[in-house]
């Protein structure tokens, strides 16, 4: 048990250690400094490559909803064109280490590209680096930036300039094009019409997939979600949000085999909560109900603040006919939010299940008066389905916790050798 212990607290000192060295970076759309309004999509165009190459371990670099989010929750129009104070203030609203923020310049054949990178904690601001090229090399441009940033932050960054652009194949202009005005585009219907003129522009082009999968998962239709997804992932099994929004869609469509596979992996990968308890409602409409619960502790050892969780696994102990473990997690479900009017009403059917009728009837009393819909339920002897799927995990989970996971298993490796 000692040993157990001393390892337990080497990881979690080497996870934090590691976690001090990884840097958060968020590019900002580019200020079009041209009178053709015409080159908008330019100025979005950088950051989505730049977000791409400056993907390297020990750098977590925020994508467009993150950004998005921040301007929203401080009040800014999203705009490439802001003030210093404007910038540490999106910069601290991300809990961002290093701002990236640049301009372009086009005629509409060459093209002239500028970027610095504030640092947050040293309040300091670099040179600008300049790149220039013709419009057509427009991401190529985009890589020699991302080299510069790279030796500007990190003198000792190991690449060459050639080796690191090689790193990065450009696809047809045309189709970044299309993508990057299917992300400006608010309405679904164009949206829809960029992203897939973006596929047939560059085939099997995964940002534009997985764009598709996310807007028709989102409409509800989960089968075409599927399709765009599963095209996807034979395509990149890494790409880890398009795995988990597959396998929602799979417990949505009732394919609980497929939904279990799709989680079962991510687990394997990305030991996340929403997985874990999403992974444990497959396994128990599949009636594999040890695995199931198994699954299920899981995501209540990673986060027993959450109710859901321990409603999750009460629901399943009483499917099951384990009424005195479905109690104890009722209870424990309902100390975390005392106006769940399910939770109660199951509590009230586990308790009178046992022969214990006065706090059955006081279960059932109080989940009556939070909800009527559980009087239709006790009249017609006929529950609905309450396993409460986890739908909320996002891009920035996902690529948080694998930045954690490489980075402990990197310093385990280092350790070893």
């Amino acid at each position: 048990m000692k040993r157990l212990l001393l390892c337990l607290g080497l990881t979690l000192l080497l996870k934090l250690d590691l976690l001090a060295t990884i840097q958060t970076v968020a590019v900002l759309p580019f200020a079009n400094l041209s009178r053709n309004h015409g080159l908008r999509w330019i100025s979005e165009s950088f950051p989505e490559l730049l977000q791409d190459r400056l993907r390297w371990p020990n750098l977590n670099v925020l994508g467009r909803e993150e950004r998005l989010v921040a301007f929203e929750h401080i009040g800014i129009p999203y705009s490439s064109v802001l003030s210093k104070a404007s910038l540490i203030k999106i910069g601290q609203e991300l809990d961002s280490d290093l701002l990236v923020l640049g301009d372009f310049n086009s005629d509409g054949n060459k093209l002239q590209a500028s970027a610095s990178v504030l640092d947050l904690h040293k309040n300091t601001l670099s040179a600008p680096l300049k790149e220039e090229g013709e419009l057509v090399d427009l991401q190529v441009i985009c890589s020699r930036l991302a080299w510069q940033i790279f030796k500007s932050t990190d003198p000792s960054f190991p690449l060459s300039r050639d080796s690191f652009i090689a790193r990065f194949s450009p696809i047809p202009n045309i189709a970044l094009e299309n993508y990057i005005r299917g992300l400006l585009e608010s309405d679904r219907t164009k949206q829809i019409h960029f992203f897939r003129q973006a596929d047939r522009a560059h085939p099997n082009y995964s940002k534009a997939l997985f764009q598709l999968g996310k807007i028709y998962h989102q409409e509800k239709d989960y089968a075409t979600s599927s399709l765009w997804l599963q095209k996807l992932i034979n395509l990149d099994k890494e790409f880890l949000e398009a795995r988990f929004i597959l396998g929602l869609n799979c417990l949505y469509l009732k394919n609980y085999e497929k939904a279990a596979n799709e989680f079962q992996q991510l687990s394997q990968v990305i030991p996340l909560n929403e997985v874990y308890t999403n992974l444990g409602v497959a396994m128990s409409f599949l009636g594999m109900n040890d695995r199931a619960t198994s699954a299920f502790e899981k995501a209540l050892d990673g986060d027993p603040a959450v109710a859901d969780y321990y409603f999750n696994l009460a629901y399943h102990f009483w499917k099951t006919g384990n009424f005195t473990g479905a109690v104890e997690n009722f209870k424990e479900a309902l100390l975390r939010d005392e106006r769940d009017a399910e939770a109660q009403y199951l509590l009230h059917k586990c308790l009178h299940a046992m022969g214990k009728l006065a706090e059955a009837n006081t279960a059932w009393t109080v989940a009556r008066q939070l909800n009527s819909k559980v009087e239709g339920w006790e009249a017609r002897k006929q529950i609905p389905d309450l396993f409460r799927i986890q739908s909320n995990c996002d891009e920035s989970s996902f690529r948080q916790l694998q930045l954690e996971v490489h980075a402990v298993h990197g310093k385990k490796l280092s350790a070893q050798q």
